[in-house]
């Protein structure tokens, strides 16, 4: 049975490389909602680059609890995705990423691996052994087919209630990884 890893990430500014994900969390879980493990870890930026002015003003006035969460006990970034992978490599297999959406979130992780996990991967640029399938699984166009909607609307405001519950979303990334892996559980259930 596949393990599906429930990512989500923070970062200071739009564009990976230019600017940095300052926290990772993941939830490992399979389609019948056993628990794997959780994995939590603030990255430090990484050298050179800069945070975005407009991301950092809305952390500052929409989230401002979480910024501060992600700016303790930083890990430079080649340690803090090492340990990563290191837990991810402890997961059964066959491991998928996932996200809500995967394209944003899986950009920065494909981001920070090639750039830091690269002499780890099997053959370059595939994320094996860490993730067999590969971009990640996007819980939001799931969503939208299990609940024939539109891809445009579904956001996380407006699950049915017995799905999903938009209170709990902290922008912590990893408390937001939780609330995914959830809200994948249900929805792979239906």
């Amino acid at each position: 049975m596949s393990i599906y890893v429930v990512i989500d990430v923070e970062f200071d500014g739009p564009q990976p490389g230019l600017n940095s994900m300052i926290s990772l969390g993941a939830v490992a879980i399979n389609k019948k909602g056993d628990n794997f493990g959780d994995f939590e870890i603030n990255l430090a930026p990484m050298e050179n680059s800069v945070s975005d002015p407009v991301t950092m003003d809305w952390f500052n006035s929409e989230a401002p609890d979480a910024l501060n969460y992600c700016t303790k006990n930083q890990i430079p970034p080649k340690e803090a995705m090492d340990q990563f992978g290191d837990w991810l490599l402890k997961l059964p297999s066959p491991r998928i990423m996932a996200a809500h959406p995967a394209p944003i979130d899986f950009a920065w992780v494909n981001y920070y691996f090639l750039e830091f996990l690269r002499d780890r991967l099997d053959k370059y640029p595939f994320h094996e052994p860490f993730f067999q399938v590969m971009p990640a699984f996007d819980i939001k166009s799931y969503a939208a087919r299990v609940l024939q909607k539109d891809y445009a609307d579904i956001n996380r405001n407006n699950y049915p209630i017995e799905l999903h519950n938009n209170k709990n979303h902290t922008h912590k990334a990893i408390d937001d990884a939780r609330e995914y892996a959830g809200l994948l559980v249900k929805l792979l259930n239906i």
